[in-house]
């Protein structure tokens, strides 16, 4: 090959490689935030079936990284979720099914701010709670596995399992309900009502709450009977 045929080849790859430069640098790419948008508007949309009445809710979706060019995609994004332990996803998957496909996972932040139920006063283990030691308070609550609680009602007749601090979310595993029947002590055994009420007195077999079930020995002729706890010292006798 002469010098004349390998310039001219030369020429003709230099021309080649210059109009594949040129079609890369006009493609369209697609815009990093409609990606960043469809994954927080899918968590923002996953948390709100989650969330409490009332909540406030935001999601952040990290930003991605400037060298990541993916073709614009020729159709809408959609967006499909992977859970996290409270069913707030962490990250989200986006994907264009158009004719040029492709998927990416972009992790996101969720904030669900609710108003719960925190202690304002230390409670030991064991304490009855009164209305004074909880209060409501706006809180994070997308982190809290155990759960947590929205209304203050919710923890009348209730004791501390374990000891907590002011400020402590409380959730439904630091309550247990007031024993207001003890084993061994004296109650009133009921069966019927009004003018048919017939009372007896009984002993306590077991620890029991309001509206639990507990075995009950009658003093005077010993038999034992299940009854339901309704209200200290009382127990009404199943029918």
């Amino acid at each position: 090959m002469n010098r004349t045929t390998i310039s001219q080849s030369l020429g003709v790859l230099a021309v080649l490689l210059l109009a594949v430069a040129r079609a890369s640098a006009t493609e369209t790419i697609e815009d990093h935030e409609r990606i960043r948008g469809t994954a927080e508007a899918y968590a923002v949309d996953v948390a709100a079936g989650l969330a409490p009445t009332g909540a406030s809710i935001r999601a952040t979706a990290t930003r991605l990284d400037a060298r990541l060019r993916l073709p614009a995609c020729s159709s809408a994004l959609a967006a499909f979720g992977m859970a996290g332990q409270n069913g707030i996803p962490s990250s989200v998957g986006v994907r264009c099914e158009g004719e040029r496909p492709w998927s990416i996972y972009v992790p996101v932040r969720v904030e669900v701010i609710a108003d719960v139920v925190v202690l304002a006063a230390v409670a030991e283990r064991g304490a009855r709670l009164s209305p004074q030691q909880v209060r409501l308070e706006p809180r994070d609550v997308s982190g809290l596995i155990r759960g947590y609680l929205t209304d203050i009602g919710a923890t009348e007749g209730m004791v501390m399992t374990r000891l907590a601090q002011p400020g402590t979310v409380l959730d439904p595993s630091q309550l247990a309900p007031e024993r207001i029947v003890l084993r061994g002590e004296r109650v009133q055994l009921r069966a019927g009502s009004g003018p048919l009420l017939v009372s007896v007195e009984g002993e306590a077999l077991a620890d029991a709450a309001r509206g639990e079930r507990v075995r009950v020995r009658n003093i005077a002729s010993g038999t034992v009977v299940e009854g339901v706890v309704a209200e200290a010292g009382i127990v009404q006798l199943r029918r």
